[in-house]
């Protein structure tokens, strides 16, 4: 095995086209388990293989035969790539059509070697004077790669020159080699200002802010200009520059949409229906099952993490193990924040006849996409003694499916119903009567002034009863005049400690999947969006604290005979 300058003799072969081209046409015919975008993209790619410049990727096979892996518990030992590295190699290197590649894989499969390696490869043999940069969302993570390439190449011949490296806190990391030097920065639109090279890789792009756009500039410089991107899923990737291309990557391999020219995606993951637990499932996410991350680890985090039921460790498990993405922790409002509002116990029987108002989110109607048929009642009594608000919610469950709904939406409705937070209804349908019963119940214990509702059509003749039954029904619009002031009262409330709401995961669950909009005015206010989960209880709570502030609740008599929800 020997070295020489910009030429690479490895004393071991191997046939770096065969293993491609099994792993894509395997890919294609089903016979590795995938997911739509990457069985797409096997299916687009497979024809256009006898076009690639094979001679270049085993060019880059020699070279991985002289370096050793950095990291881990491997750290020392011969680099050695599985097919699915060999793929994305290809890809990159022999495609003439390749600009850009975007990898989305679970993490510890073996992205950062590859990278390195790519990186390390691409200078020796990529002439002299050129740049190379290793970018991340902050410089802590862009030296990750720039480390992983300092390390492996020691054990390179001394002729391969990669002189000392530096890592500099305020300026990155930097490597010499043959004339040309790859840095490590921060993707800032100050540090990526002007940048222009032969590679860059792009480390965690679903996480970068700002400056991804002068990265992507910087490829139009030169004709040889690559990018590699590799990243897990993150909750706000949708709001990230990368999100334009990835999306439509997407779109073209799955829908055969417009491909961005230039830009090829390899995205594992599982499905958004894929059941995290079955072991079928993980070779969708993790290329390197069985090799740098074992099944029986997998299993022990999935469960653990899932079996939580709570949004973040769920989304950390999703987006983390799984590839998949998961936006509850994207809310419109940091979960901690409402956290820090719950109390476990409530001394409910001390506010007994406080002035109090209800109000309803009543279920749309069918369970469609991932939310389940959700309706929530919040309760908001002022407690004179404390000068807050205590809110208390109710939910109610329709459907005959409780465990298929679970698998829908992604929610623990069993749970719910066994700890107390959910109630079912009998049916599929939500029963008026039911929730008006549960609005004349309250309304016997506290001064429940109005109850907001915003009712469909069908629900209208059921209020109609409510209110010749003495109950004070009014009419709240979820539009932006109305649920933009709302959504400020009860966040800001929440962020004052002015409301504190009984500890409920339901209402937790929902924020989590809450988004906002805002108008030419400046006026904001929650919306579902494209996330996945239910915002019922949002809505109520935004509901409950406009009325409070409509009808002056605060300012009511608390020693008033509770006499029901007559104003």
């Amino acid at each position: 095995m020997a070295t020489k300058k910009n030429k690479i003799v490895a004393a071991e072969k191997i046939n770096v086209r065969d293993i491609v081209e099994k792993y894509i046409l395997d890919l294609a015919a089903g016979n590795i388990k995938s997911n739509l975008s990457l069985h797409g993209w096997a299916v687009a790619t497979a024809p256009l293989l006898s076009g690639w410049a094979w001679h270049k990727v085993q060019a880059y096979a020699d070279f991985v035969a002289l370096v050793t892996q950095a990291a881990g518990s491997s750290a020392g030992k011969p680099l050695v790539l599985l097919p699915w590295q060999w793929a994305v190699a290809a890809q990159l290197l022999a495609d003439p059509n390749c600009k850009a590649l975007l990898v989305v894989v679970a993490r510890g499969a073996g992205k950062t070697e590859l990278a390195a390696s790519l990186l390390a490869y691409v200078m020796i043999t990529g002439g002299a004077s050129q740049q190379y940069y290793a970018v991340a969302p902050n410089l802590r993570a862009a030296c990750i790669v720039f480390d992983r390439l300092r390390t492996m190449t020691r054990a390179l011949d001394p002729e391969v020159t990669f002189s000392d490296a530096t890592t500099i806190s305020n300026q990155g990391g930097w490597i010499r080699c043959q004339g040309s030097v790859m840095r490590a920065l921060p993707c800032t639109e100050t540090a990526m200002d002007g940048i222009s090279a032969r590679l860059i890789v792009a480390d965690e792009v679903a996480r970068m802010e700002k400056g991804f756009g002068r990265v992507v500039t910087g490829l139009s410089k030169d004709p040889a200009s690559q990018m590699l991107c590799i990243s897990t899923p993150d909750a706000r990737q949708r709001t990230r520059s990368i999100w334009p291309y990835w999306s439509a990557l997407q779109a073209h391999y799955v829908q055969g949409a417009e491909c961005p020219a230039g830009w090829r995606a390899m995205l594992f993951g599982l499905d958004s229906d894929d059941d995290a637990l079955d072991e079928d499932n993980w070779i969708k996410a993790q290329p390197s099952l069985g090799v740098t991350v074992q099944a029986s680890n997998m299993k022990a985090s999935i469960e653990a993490m899932m079996g939580t039921h709570d949004p973040e460790q769920v989304a950390e498990c999703d987006m983390q193990i799984l590839a998949r993405h998961n936006d509850r922790l994207s809310g419109a409002m940091d979960l901690s924040i409402l956290d820090r509002q719950m109390i476990e116990v409530i001394d409910w029987d001390s506010l007994r006849g406080a002035p109090a108002v209800i109000a309803i989110d009543l279920a749309r109607g069918a369970q469609l996409g991932d939310h389940a048929n959700l309706s929530s009642l919040c309760l908001a009594v002022f407690d004179v003694k404390a000068e807050r608000y205590r809110y208390k919610l109710i939910h109610w469950w329709a459907g005959q499916d409780i465990v298929g709904d679970e698998k829908r939406c992604h929610q623990p409705l069993r749970q719910w119903v066994a700890e107390g937070h959910l109630r079912q209804m009998s049916g599929e349908i939500h029963d008026m009567h039911v929730i008006e019963a549960a609005v004349l119940d309250l309304s016997a214990t506290y001064s429940v002034r109005h109850v907001g509702v915003d009712p469909l059509a069908h629900q209208e003749s059921a209020l109609i009863d409510w209110r010749r039954r003495g109950i004070t029904v009014t009419a709240v619009e979820q539009g932006i005049r109305t649920m933009g002031p709302a959504w400020a009262l009860w966040t800001d409330g929440i962020r004052g400690r002015s409301i504190t709401h009984q500890k409920d995961p339901v209402l937790r669950a929902c924020l989590g999947a809450t988004r906002t909009i805002q108008d030419n005015a400046g006026n904001v206010r929650p919306v579902k969006g494209r996330s996945s989960g239910n915002i019922d209880a949002v809505i109520a709570s935004c509901m409950a604290a406009m009325l409070c502030e409509r009808f002056n609740v605060a300012r009511v008599s608390s020693y008033e005979t509770p006499g029901g929800v007559v104003i």
